[in-house]
């Protein structure tokens, strides 16, 4: 209580034209973190940050793309890359160009029985290549577009998924291969296998994970409303993880490959060999190539992330029950693999994360800059990542990060604003542990333009040394990283400036109608349902007649009552009270008609008035919630007519014919009506067929009204009304 009092009381000495209410910015959720940037910090599914696992770069590329790798035995990683064809290997902190296939991607690597098995696309092959020299042989031919994954299965043989014709191959240890399963789906896109040989299969084009036996018989355990499952994982439980992804592959073979120059292939220092049953190629030979369009955004800007697509995460029980575990709106799944303690392990792009899975539970774990994670690896003593844009390898360290920062995204506070006070919430946090700073400006986007960061604060609540503005954001570092301290919650209070309402419209309804709301008392009745004297000559007040009507109840009328409708807003939210005043037009006096009104309508009795031209005037005040710096709008100028004095009517006779002559001051003549001898009333057309003037004209046959009492009625527009009797 006492932090508020001192915050609110910030705000109380703040220049009057910020004098609206205080607001909050709170940063408390897990979507609210994830919605800014990171570094070394990670995000729990409790909306917690802490400290996040190093992520150390261990190798840069020069290819735009690393694709794929695996590990051997001794601890060696190889790397697949696009667009040049070209495998790397790392051995210790030695990054070598070991081969460079004919084909430009490389989206499949796996180490078996002492060689590299490389599977090339579009239009490639499976290549056996030595770990040491980069020699190779054409070990399987597919004769496919594309070779997408290779796995060892549990009897020896090794598993090769291809596109564009969904087949899955079993490839024996000669090289010699046959198809295991031929998917309706145009891709085989990943591959897992469990411990008693069952293999489980993503595709891609219905987008399908199918159980398949060792003989190839096949059984689809889901079918996903995404178009891809493009990675999948099977920890040591025998339970799969697979990722669905709105990616969309090619359904159809590329054109076949150009020639592309040697010089490509000498650049590994490697020679050609011939594989069983394949053909020897002659040093001097051209090697084909062709170029492809890679489907990974590099875009790394905030457009890019909130226009990605989507992906699910998806948990395959033993007994093939599949389940979502977590859905991505804007983020990709391009990887699954196993992290330590049995998690799961997710890479994501377009903003290059790495997520945990424990459970239901999933938890940022780090990111890194390259914004696209498209493999992870926890072969052996270490988790590697490779990324695109550009090409880069990292290696998550089991110490904390170094320097761990988050920045915010830019919050809109909707109006030009003045900031208080900030508040930091944790566990742990003690003195100097978190250092925060802001910055200001009124671009969506920061700039330029924007004020500098202020001096990062190391209290956990202080004041906000940043310029009115619009758009506000904050960093916040740890400078003294610990496994243990953890951030809840970070509070922003801005104020926004006072902007003055705005009436956006007033309008005078029609003479006699009035607005009664469902609350008004039923009796005594004092309004009228209809128009008056619509329905006979003896109109009831007790038992109105309905009518027909968009709003049946509510839309009444009363003789001599003008309505008046208005329509306000402020941006600030803030409650309006409103001021009507009137005068007769060319006084220069306003008269009260109501103060301190909060209902946007007022009707009022205009039958005590004189009859003349009138005017309206509206004030719109913040006051209630400004009470030292309220500011209004004003709308004048509104006019209405006032007529409470009936028409003349004049009757003569002429011949055979009675003339009525009817004028009226001030209104057009509404209508003319007759009734003899108390019988319904009959409507009389003027003889120049329209009754629009003030002096109007009716004649009526006399032989019609010979021996009757006859009644003439006029009303004008103001429904005052007027009677004679025919003699």
């Amino acid at each position: 209580m006492r932090r508020l009092f001192l915050l609110t009381s910030a705000f109380l000495f703040a220049t009057n034209l910020f004098a609206v209410a205080p607001q909050f910015w709170r940063v408390n959720a897990a979507e609210d973190f994830l919605a800014g940037d990171l570094e070394g910090l990670a995000v729990t599914s409790r909306g917690e940050l802490r400290v996040a696992p190093g992520m150390k770069k261990v190798a840069s590329f020069t290819d735009p793309f690393v694709l794929s790798q695996t590990a051997a035995p001794n601890g060696d990683r190889f790397f697949g890359t696009g667009n040049d064809g070209k495998i790397y290997r790392l051995r210790g902190d030695d990054l070598k160009l070991l081969y460079t296939a004919p084909e430009p991607e490389i989206y499949a690597v796996s180490f078996i029985d002492g060689a590299l098995l490389v599977g090339s696309s579009p239009n490639g092959k499976v290549y056996r290549v030595d770990p040491e020299s980069g020699a190779q042989t054409v070990w399987f031919d597919p004769k496919q577009a594309y070779i997408w994954a290779i796995t060892p299965a549990t009897d020896g043989d090794v598993l090769v998924a291809t596109g564009v014709e969904g087949k899955l191959f079993r490839v024996s240890a000669k090289g010699e291969g046959k198809v295991l399963y031929d998917a309706p789906d145009t891709h085989i896109r990943s591959l897992a296998v469990r411990k008693d040989g069952s293999i489980l299969a993503g595709a891609s084009g219905k987008g399908r994970i199918y159980q398949i036996n060792r003989e190839g018989s096949a059984i689809a355990l889901y079918d996903s409303a995404l178009n891809e499952i493009d990675s999948i994982y099977v920890d040591a439980s025998g339970t799969g993880w697979a990722a669905g992804a709105s990616n969309v592959l090619p359904s159809s073979a590329p054109a076949k490959a150009q020639p592309k120059n040697q010089q490509q292939q000498q650049q590994s220092g490697t020679t050609t060999t011939t594989a069983s049953g394949g053909e020897a190629k002659k040093d001097d030979e051209p090697s084909p190539t062709v170029d492809v369009s890679f489907s990974f955004d590099d875009s790394s800007s905030t457009a890019a992330a909130q226009s990605a697509g989507a992906s699910e995460v998806y948990r395959i029980d033993p007994d093939g029950f599949v389940e979502t575990v977590r859905k991505f709106d804007r983020e990709i799944v391009y990887a699954v693999s196993g992290g330590s303690d049995g998690a799961v392990l997710l890479g994501t792009g377009p903003n290059g994360r790495v997520y945990e899975v424990r459970g239901t539970d999933v938890a940022l774990l780090g990111a890194v800059p390259e914004k696209q994670i498209v493999s992870v690896s926890g072969s052996g003593n270490a988790t590697l990542i490779t990324t695109t844009n550009s090409g880069a390898v990292y290696r998550m360290e089991s110490r904390a990060s170094a320097h761990p920062e988050f920045r915010s995204a830019a919050k809109d506070v909707e109006r030009f604003s003045r900031f208080g006070n900030y508040r930091i919430e944790g566990r742990n946090l003690g003195e100097g542990s978190v250092a925060i700073a802001f910055r200001s400006g009124n671009t969506r986007t920061p700039d330029a333009t924007w004020s500098a960061w202020s001096s990062p604060q190391t209290a956990l609540e202080g004041n906000i040394n940043s310029p009115a503005a619009r758009y506000i954001q904050w960093k916040l570092n740890m400078p003294k990283p610990a496994a243990d301290a953890a951030v809840d919650s970070v509070s922003v209070a801005y104020m926004n400036r006072n902007v003055a309402p705005q009436i956006e419209a007033v309008s005078v309804q029609d003479p006699a109608v009035v607005f009664i709301s469902s609350s008004y008392p039923a009796a005594p009745q004092v309004v009228e349902a209809t128009n008056p004297d619509e329905y006979g000559i003896f109109t009831s007040l007790d038992t109105p007649r309905e009518r027909g009507s968009a709003d049946p109840g509510k839309r009444m009328f009363r003789k001599g009552y003008r309505t008046v409708l208005w329509r306000a807003s402020d941006a600030n939210g803030d409650d309006l009270e409103y001021d009507l005043s009137f005068r007769m037009k060319g006084s220069d006096k306003w008269l009260r008609l109501r103060d301190h009104m909060d209902e946007t309508q007022l009707n009022f009795d205009t039958s005590q008035l004189p009859d003349g031209r009138y005017e309206l005037r509206l004030v719109a005040s913040d006051k209630d919630d400004n009470p030292d710096a309220g500011l209004t709008d004003t709308k004048e100028g509104i006019e209405f007519q006032v007529d409470n004095t009936p028409p003349k009517v004049t009757v003569t006779e002429n011949g055979t014919d009675v003339t009525i002559h009817i004028t009226d001051e001030a209104s057009p003549i509404g209508r003319v009506e007759y009734s003899a001898d108390a019988e319904k009333w009959i409507r009389v057309t003027p003889v120049d067929g329209i009754a629009d003037s003030r002096d109007e004209t009716f004649r009526l046959k006399r032989s019609d009204l010979s021996g009757k009492f006859t009644v003439v009625r006029a009303v004008d527009g103001q429904y005052n009304v007027a009677t004679a009797s025919v003699r």
